[in-house]
């Protein structure tokens, strides 16, 4: 349930960042890392991709959460195993992100 949970949060966020994506580069509100922060094109490119990326978790997430919500789990850590799937289903979001700032921001550089 809590992955469920998790993924309509994530796509809620992701469709706001996507559509009402921050003009400015600002520290409450959007993807803010150090190097998406560097500049303008990083900025704006970083909160259309991570928008992007987190649809695809969080739609991820939101099926394999309904597949779940079927499966009944007597065991007394399952809640651990959604919490811990929940947190690290954000993994991509970040490393796939970063990875093409890196791309853009070294075709800059040349």
């Amino acid at each position: 349930m809590l992955i469920f949970l998790t993924g309509l949060g994530c796509l809620a966020a992701s469709i706001v960042l996507w559509k009402a994506s921050p003009d400015n580069i600002n520290s409450v509100y959007g993807y803010r890392t150090k190097r998406s922060k560097k500049n303008k094109k990083l900025w704006d490119f970083a909160q259309k991709y991570s928008a992007k990326v987190l649809c695809a978790v969080a739609t991820f997430n939101i099926v394999l959460g309904f597949a779940l919500m079927f499966v009944t789990y007597s065991k007394e850590y399952y809640l651990f195993y959604e919490l811990g799937w929940s947190v690290l289903s954000f993994l991509p979001v970040f490393l796939l992100t970063e990875r093409k700032l890196i791309k853009i921001e070294r075709s800059q550089a040349t």
